[in-house]
């Protein structure tokens, strides 16, 4: 029952189903004081809540408002909970009680359609966070690798052996502490994803791929409904097992921060990806110490912070994966932006802005992909006003849309598995 979807099928239906069912047993009563005193206010009241929730508050937490349909969606939860809170007047308990249980219905209902949107949790399960299935304690100790590394692509010259690999032939997942010591931010728990060639028993050291997370968002939400896994498990499954290490850490603090990934008012959010991960990386795990074959990606903030990583920092991250990012990074105009975070000095802000960086700089070992959803329109914008600055700057980059995605989970991951075949030459996995 736990891996039933939430997106699809019948779950989903029947969510819906009793969603409906219990609005309108809210809604419906024969009484005209019911109709006159109660109805119309609870309808205002929960339009104008869930027009303050999807514009200003959204924006002002996100810098991006919600949708219209997910705004009607939380109008109908707010709007069912006023008519329970009416139903517990002069009604008896039966009602009552049916009341509370159709509220929670509708509610439920109108969040999973709002899941839907975004494609947060696929599953039961994912609500519970990652799965305990293919995890396993914090990072192994590191195995000693060979003092001299093969020379070439690893799976052209190495072949992983030994009982340590898992049976399955699927990698295995785990939290990694990736402590703020020189930066002060203090994260979340991150998390690893470890391919089967990682436990092998003649263990080569394997590139390392950093993903991140939107915002509202975990770094855990790559894992949700094994979507990174499988296609890490599908990659590696081609080529002996072999296939990156994935590291997923907080790029936020909590749900509603935007630290910008930059070094700011807000927090030393670019000290942290530049200085503090890569320590833990490779004090924690084994990986290819050299950095041309590292390489970072994300989704929405998390595509935005990749671009804004590996132009900031291009020998750490010479490689990226921008999917639904924006243009620059933002908490909802530039000139917001400026003053909060770099205190009115746009001066500050353009020294760490991808687009301006482009226009001064060179970057003639970056390669990247820039991913958005063909649905999705207003990221499109946003990627390709991004995507050209990369081309006129001369970098090796690439524009391409999922189709039928929008802004949802479905586009990060297609998008991975898309590139996931130039990912291993640029990251010397494969000629």
């Amino acid at each position: 029952m736990s891996d039933v979807s939430l997106l699809t099928g019948w779950l989903s239906w029947l969510v819906m189903v009793l969603g409906v069912a219990g609005l309108v047993f809210l809604l419906f009563r024969r009484e005209r004081w019911w109709w006159k005193y109660v109805v119309p206010p609870v309808v205002v009241v929960a339009a104008v809540a869930a027009w303050v929730i999807a514009n200003p508050l959204a924006t002002s937490l996100f810098a991006q408002a919600l949708t219209l349909t997910d705004m009607v969606w939380t109008g109908v939860a707010i709007a069912a909970v006023g008519l329970a809170i009416g139903s517990m007047f002069g009604t008896p308990v039966w009602r009552k009680v049916v009341s509370v249980v159709a509220a929670i219905a509708v509610v439920a209902a109108a969040g999973n359609q709002v899941n839907k949107s975004y494609a947060q949790y696929p599953r039961i399960v994912d609500l519970f966070g990652v799965s305990n299935e293919g995890q396993i304690g914090r990072p192994p100790p590191v195995t000693t690798a060979p003092v001299t590394p093969i020379s070439g692509p690893l799976a052209a010259g190495w072949t992983p052996t030994g009982s340590g690999i898992p049976a399955d032939g699927k990698g295995k997942v785990s939290q990694i502490d990736i402590p703020g010591t020189l930066s002060g931010f203090r994260p979340r728990d991150g998390w690893v994803y470890y391919p089967p060639a990682y436990f092998a028993d003649n263990p080569e050291p394997l590139p390392v791929l950093v993903l991140l997370s939107g915002q509202p968002g975990d770094a855990g939400d790559w894992l949700l409904g094994d979507r990174l896994q499988n296609v890490m498990d599908d990659y590696a499954a081609q080529h002996k097992g072999i296939a990156p290490v994935v590291v997923m850490p907080d790029g936020t603090g909590s749900p509603t921060s935007n630290p910008l990934c930059a070094d700011s008012s807000l927090g030393n959010m670019d000290t942290y990806l530049s200085k503090d991960v890569p320590n833990a990386i490779r004090s924690q795990l084994l990986v290819d110490n050299n950095t041309a074959h590292w390489a970072i990606g994300g989704f929405s903030y998390g595509g935005t912070c990749s671009i804004q990583m590996a132009t900031n920092h291009p020998d750490l991250y010479p490689t990226f994966v921008d999917a639904a990012g924006e243009a620059e990074p933002t908490l909802g105009t530039r000139q917001q932006t400026v003053d909060t975070a770099f205190g009115g000095d746009e001066a500050r802000f353009k020294a760490i802005n991808p687009i301006d960086l482009m226009a001064t700089k060179k970057f003639p070992n970056t390669a990247g992909w820039f991913i958005a959803g063909s649905d999705d329109l207003p990221y499109q914008l946003e990627q390709q006003k991004i995507y050209q600055a990369a081309k006129a700057n001369g970098m090796d980059v690439t524009y391409w849309e999922v189709p039928g995605g929008t802004h949802d989970w479905i586009t990060p991951i297609s998008g991975l598995e898309h590139v996931m075949p130039w990912l291993g030459q640029r990251m010397n996995l494969t000629g």
